[in-house]
């Protein structure tokens, strides 16, 4: 790591990615501090580490500071900070966190984990299955994993895992010799100007790819068959001389993709991993064929639900097979894995007293704030739950993702019996009128779904309101799945710390 003794602040420390790096450079003997704008449950962990944090932005955290380190999304929501004007008016070095950790990668046999969908827990899965297999990786990643207590882990090999960005060409930093692409759709309307946008920054990710290290792996690129828009960036690869590793789940291709998973072959190295034999009512269970040769011979169970986490699994198993992780090994990590924070994370389960009743529920936490993730994440909890009403609680997150994917939206609690909808999370953006939570909501209510089929959709409001909505609407044999990507978490500490 090329800033050792720096001094280094870390502008909106509480994010997910920047507080892994921030975490990283003071174990590798780096004098850091941090400030953000709220206080949240990742600012108490900083400090709780040993970091200075303050809350709020000041230009006296620059005081004796080499280098400002910055979260993108502090200049997306406002580029005249006072705390950058001043590092930039004083000449301090000002970096991206992500631009760091790409300093922090060099020398490094880098494994990146990129795709709109599926990022988190296929990072996590592949970073474990290198642990369990003895490889020893240093791992970046954007939630935390339970094994390692945090949201990064130092090794001592050449292998560094990190989940990769797209937003703001964050993974543009990165230089991999490995690089599995999980799904492809349009995201990030704020940034990317259509789809079009987001396909070229995929490609010139990519096409960056570590071509030139002498590494046992040769440049790999490992890509879901099952999404058409993987299968949009291939055609773009068309020359690129990379080996090609694709896995797909049996009978689950996308519309708009290929036929089969062996119409995307190219030439005679290419891997392909299928899936099989899938069971998902009840328990989530499936067998893996490697070029059309069992991995194992029995089927392998996963602890999450879901069509979804199974492509995440296999995602993470053709890249760890493809390292020279065992076959055995990598089938005990997929068995063993509970999941990582926030992704269909059980919080509680059984007797709940709540407003003088008890209650029998199980509250679900989740990351889900696109719609394809929404949908996905409902449709698993209905196929593992199949007997409790179940109630989506989601915060939208971002005016311009709610407004872009308005339509998409409408139909995305489909799988819910009562949807509750919180008012828009802004991130890093302002409230300019562009959308309001109650347009949504009062769209939804005409869907047949919620027209015809019996189902609720309530308007939240405030995330006390909200939380208030979901105590008195809760009934015993519920179950709450409560998803977004902004401060939602907190609803659920709320009605939990009620009990």
């Amino acid at each position: 790591m090329h800033l050792k003794t720096s001094r280094l602040h870390f502008m909106g420390i509480g994010g997910q990615g920047i507080s892994a790096v921030a975490q990283m450079a003071l174990l590798a003997g780096n004098i850091v501090t941090g400030c953000d704008q709220q206080r949240s449950a990742t600012t108490q962990a900083m400090q709780q580490a040993g970091m200075p944090v303050c809350i709020g932005h000041d230009a006296s955290h620059l005081e004796n500071v080499d280098t400002l380190v910055l979260s993108p999304a502090v200049t997306a929501r406002n580029p005249h900070n006072p705390e950058l004007l001043a590092a930039q008016e004083r000449g301090i070095p000002v970096v991206t966190w992500q631009e760091l950790l790409g300093e922090f990668m060099q020398g490094k046999c880098v494994l990146s984990v990129c795709g709109v969908h599926g990022k988190g827990t296929t990072t996590a899965l592949l970073a474990l299955m290198l642990v369990d297999a003895g490889l020893d990786p240093t791992v970046e990643i954007g939630a935390v994993v339970p094994r390692f207590g945090a949201n990064y882990r130092l090794g001592h090999s050449q292998y560094f895992v990190n989940e990769a960005d797209e937003f703001n060409h964050n993974f543009w930093h990165y230089s991999p010799r490995l690089a599995v692409v999980t799904s492809i759709e349009f995201e990030h309307p704020e940034f990317f100007a259509d789809y079009a946008a987001l396909l070229e920054a995929f490609e010139h990710f990519i096409r960056g790819m570590d071509m030139q290290h002498d590494w046992p792996l040769p440049p790999t690129l490992v890509l879901n068959a099952g999404s058409a828009g993987c299968l949009h960036l291939l055609r773009r690869l068309h020359d690129w001389p990379g080996r090609l590793v694709s896995y797909s789940v049996e009978d689950t291709l996308l519309h708009g993709g290929a036929s089969n998973p062996t119409s995307i072959v190219r030439n005679a190295n290419t891997v392909t991993f299928e899936a099989y034999d899938v069971q998902l009512d009840g328990e989530t269970s499936f067998r893996v064929r490697v070029n059309g040769q069992p991995l194992v011979e029995r089927a392998m169970r996963l602890q999450l639900p879901g069509i979804h986490n199974i492509q995440n699994a296999l995602a993470a198993l053709a890249a760890a097979h493809t390292v020279g992780a065992s076959a055995e090994t990598i089938v005990r990590t997929v068995e063993q894995f509970s999941g990582i924070r926030r992704r269909f994370e059980i919080r509680h389960q059984g007797a709940l007293h709540i407003n003088e009743r008890v209650l029998d529920v199980i509250i679900i936490d989740d990351y889900a704030h696109h719609p394809t993730a929404i949908a996905a994440t409902l449709q698993a909890a209905r196929r593992c739950y199949p007997q409790r009403r179940l109630i989506a609680l989601y915060q939208p997150h971002m005016y311009s993702r709610t407004k872009t994917f308005f339509t998409q939206f409408l139909c995305a609690f489909d799988a819910a019996d009562v949807a509750l909808i919180s008012d828009i999370f802004a991130a890093r953006e302002r409230d300019t009128g562009l959308v309001h939570t109650r347009d949504l909501v009062e769209a939804m209510a005409q869907q047949p779904h919620f027209r015809q089929g019996g189902a609720q959709v309530l308007y939240g409001a405030d995330l006390q309101t909200t939380a208030d909505v979901l105590s008195t609407i809760l009934r015993s044999g519920d179950l709450v799945v409560i998803m977004g990507a902004g401060d939602i978490y907190t609803v659920t500490v709320s009605i939990l710390g009620s009990s």
